[in-house]
């Protein structure tokens, strides 16, 4: 199956799951009576305006972000970057969670939850929501439809897809359930930086950056790897091999769209962090090339 009729299928399913969880239930909101106790009135009427301002600002892509930091925390990662844009239709890329291991033990896990998490509070909130709407003695029509709204927003992160904006969840779920090479580059990335957190290069097994699986050379998780080897390279005292590794990853990126650019730099906030237990910090591009100049 081509990649173009992939997005096409995705898009179909997208469109069905907004159609059913979030038009669906604001029309049941709409359509379902109140109980005769509690006949509909302006109360009622109002929540309908503050819901759709609520969704349109949105506040469930929030919530989706906030999953992602939750399920990284609770799975012992530290937080590299949290980003989210209001009124997400005004641009591609609406909320973005980057977050790296303290250690380098049970990455594929941490990584599984951390992925999983901004679906999994998304489902659940949509759940309760939908709970209080049914239940509460006066219907709660705001959460109503607020409701099916948050659960497709969860829901539809877990379709499998690369998208311009990059992978969805789900996608990147899968690329781990099969292993493929591009999620096992991002794993061993993952792996170094949480080794590197608690200690320095030498710490580094060698397989890890340098024996890897083949992947295409313009993908953001391959700059990153390279963007370590540089590095690594740097501290074994490798000048020669670190230039040309930085040369190579030069090349790379200026064979980048600008999309795929602005995906690099999203990778490159790992490394620009503050690793105050870390004796070599990592280092950016800029800071990469004039060591190599300098000779230092």
């Amino acid at each position: 199956m081509s990649g173009r009729t992939k997005r096409i299928l995705y898009h179909v399913a997208d469109a069905a799951l907004f159609l059913g969880f979030g038009l669906g239930m604001l029309l049941l909101t709409v359509f379902v009576p109140s109980r005769e106790a509690f006949p509909r009135g302006d109360a009622e009427l109002w929540q309908y305006p503050l819901a759709i301002a609520v969704l349109v600002s949105g506040i469930p892509v929030l919530l989706h972000e906030c999953g992602h930091l939750l399920f990284g925390a609770l799975a012992g990662m530290k937080l590299a970057r949290f980003g989210f844009r209001p009124f997400p239709w005004s641009g591609s890329t609406a909320g973005e969670t980057a977050m790296y291991p303290k250690n380098g033990k049970h990455v594929k896990g941490k990584f599984v939850a951390f992925t999983l998490g901004g679906a999994v509070v998304n489902i659940v909130i949509g759940v309760a929501l939908f709970l209080l709407w049914l239940f509460l003695p006066t219907r709660a029509v705001g959460c109503g439809v607020l409701s099916g709204f948050v659960f497709y927003e969860g829901v539809r992160a877990l379709l499998p897809a690369e998208l311009p904006a990059g992978k969805t969840d789900g996608a990147v779920l899968l690329g781990l359930i099969k292993k493929s090479p591009e999620e096992e580059i991002s794993l061993r990335v993952l792996t170094a930086q949480g080794i590197l957190y608690q200690g320095n290069f030498s710490d580094l097994p060698e397989d890890l950056l340098f024996r890897t699986p083949v992947v295409r050379e313009d993908l953001p998780a391959y700059h990153a790897l390279l963007l370590l080897r540089v590095q690594a390279l740097l501290a074994r005292g490798a000048k020669a091999e670190a230039a040309r590794t930085l040369a190579r990853l030069g090349e790379a990126q200026a064979e980048a769209d600008e999309e795929e650019k602005e995906e690099y730099l999203r990778y490159l906030s790992y490394f620009e962090g503050s690793f105050e237990a870390c004796p070599s910090p990592l280092l950016g591009i800029d800071e990469l090339e004039k060591q190599l100049e300098s000779g230092t």
